[in-house]
């Protein structure tokens, strides 16, 4: 099978660490700004995304080798096809199934308080 696929998908060139910092940085230009001024507030930005990626590392180790059936869910075809995106692009085999689950615990334990609202 083919490492890398054509397509318009932009994450699809990224490596699993570039997604895994897209997904739990706070979508600001200005953090990246700060990172590299070394401000107090850059210095927060990367202990969050540190945080986020040792989160998203435990989750994936947790949801890795689960031989349980679990419960369906249906996905849009787009969502689907960015997942296979990142697991083909990983440096390592990431089952499909433990990649969805961690992406989405890792966002619902950094956002909690804030989907608590909803």
């Amino acid at each position: 099978m083919a490492k890398n696929i054509e397509t318009d998908n932009p994450s699809a060139s990224m490596g699993l660490d570039e997604i895994k910092s897209g997904i739990t940085a706070s979508g600001k230009d200005e953090s990246t700004d700060n990172q590299q001024d070394g401000t107090s507030a850059g210095r927060k930005e990367a202990k969050s995304l540190k945080n986020g990626n040792k989160k998203f590392e435990e989750n994936l180790a947790k949801y890795t080798g689960i031989s349980e059936q679990g419960f369906a869910i249906w996905l849009p075809k787009e969502v689907k096809k960015k997942l296979e995106y990142i697991r083909l692009n990983a440096q390592r085999n990431i089952p499909l199934r433990s990649l969805a689950a961690a992406i989405i615990m890792t966002y619902i334990e950094e956002n909690e308080a804030d989907l608590n609202e909803l």
